[in-house]
């Protein structure tokens, strides 16, 4: 059974700003989508996102799909390279791995560095998923774009820049994301 997964950020909000467009578009495709619903905000930790992906560990697969937004990035490759899963496509939405601060924001800050990775994850993650792909932006309000391009770089992905569509969350008005339909029907998943 072919399997994607829509990861969500710190906000929960990609399941309703462009996580249902995506998920009817991968269902049509014949994907069985699963968009876990983790903790948000204060509540956010990796033991507990964790748990709930335990549940869904048997569908990953190098024939795989990962569709991640913010937080779900650091949280996604600290998960598959502890639990030495594979994937053959994956797809980060104002990805990154460094670790920084936003001023004023203590939960988000504390979500960071419990999430944060190291190399040899970032290493796993890069050499083990054969597509990788980065959506980023010029005016992203919680990640700065020197963190996002490193993003790019660290993991080896291909960038793919939207100009002016912020951190593409409920902020930023974004109810799909037609450049990762795109991705997908290139390589002909």
């Amino acid at each position: 059974m072919k399997t994607a997964f829509i990861i969500h950020g710190f906000n929960g909000d990609t399941v309703y700003t462009f996580g249902p467009s995506l998920k009817s578009f991968l269902e049509a495709k014949g994907y069985y989508v699963i968009m876990p619903s983790f903790p948000i905000r204060s509540d956010a930790s990796y033991i507990k996102w964790s748990k709930i992906l335990d549940e869904y560990k048997e569908y990953f697969s190098s024939d795989s799909i990962v569709i991640a937004h913010s937080i779900g990035n650091p949280f996604f490759i600290k998960y598959i390279s502890q639990n030495n899963l594979k994937v053959g496509t994956y797809i980060s939405v104002a990805g990154f791995c460094d670790l920084f601060t936003v001023p004023e924001r203590e939960d988000l800050n504390r979500a960071f560095i419990d999430f944060a990775v190291n190399d040899s994850q970032i290493d796993y993650t890069k050499k083990t998923i054969p597509n990788k792909f980065s959506l980023y932006s010029d005016n992203d309000h919680v990640i700065p774009l020197n963190i996002l391009k490193n993003f790019i770089s660290k993991m080896g992905s291909s960038p793919i820049f939207i100009k002016g569509v912020g951190h593409m969350g409920n902020r930023d008005n974004i109810s799909s994301l037609p450049q990762i339909e795109s991705i997908i029907n290139k390589l002909g998943l």
